[in-house]
């Protein structure tokens, strides 16, 4: 096995989740078996189990780092309005998703898509996005945990509505950023104010 060759345990890993990343991108996630994919792999079943118990924990392992790749969430730009900056980080999404559209379509809608593994990244990062949407519009005291709600609500329409579209293709990715963004004025617009400008809070 030509891959077998000394590596850290960190180069080892890496070199085992971009095998990964291409073997789900050319393949029926459903169907390979972790033997298949430590044969494409170039290296042991055992080795493979090593670093990751299933199937479902090496997939989560890949996704995990593609959202690594979209860095922090950013401090509201002090130009505009928290409405524009949302609107920008929306774009980053959904360009995040086109660039891995066959990442996004196992972790919604394959037998790991409600893995708390795979789901974790994802909820993670949208939850300290919201809480920094929220917190640049001000939102406090009861309208806090409603709009919260909404925020999460409005993250779930986002998913779906995108699958809708790069998936799918049953709308246009134009029609996806409008439908988006009238359903965060309807949701989250109504408990807190995203035409605020960060800076006034």
């Amino acid at each position: 096995m030509p891959n077998r060759r000394r590596m850290s345990p960190d180069q080892r890993r890496a070199q085992l989740l971009d095998a990964g990343e291409t073997i789900f991108g050319r393949g029926d996630f459903e169907q390979l078996t972790m033997e298949e994919i430590a044969r494409h792999a170039g290296v042991t079943r055992a080795l493979l189990y090593h670093y990751f118990p299933s199937k479902a924990d090496f997939f989560a392992a890949i996704w995990r780092r593609a959202h690594d790749t979209l860095g922090a969430v950013p401090e509201p730009t002090e130009a505009g309005t928290v409405r524009t900056w949302v609107a920008g980080r929306l774009a980053a999404y959904l360009r995040f998703y086109a660039e891995h559209t066959h990442l996004v379509l196992i972790a919604n809608r394959s037998s790991v898509a409600a893995d708390p593994a795979v789901r974790e990244p994802v909820t993670a990062h949208f939850r300290t996005l919201g809480e920094a949407v929220l917190d640049a519009a001000g939102c406090t005291g009861e309208a806090r945990p409603v709009a919260q709600a909404a925020f999460d609500g409005w993250i779930a329409f986002v998913r779906v509505t995108t699958l809708a579209a790069l998936v799918d293709e049953r709308i246009s990715p134009a029609q996806n950023v409008a439908l988006c963004l009238a359903a965060l004025d309807a949701t989250v617009g109504r408990y807190a104010d995203l035409r605020a400008t960060p800076q006034q809070h």
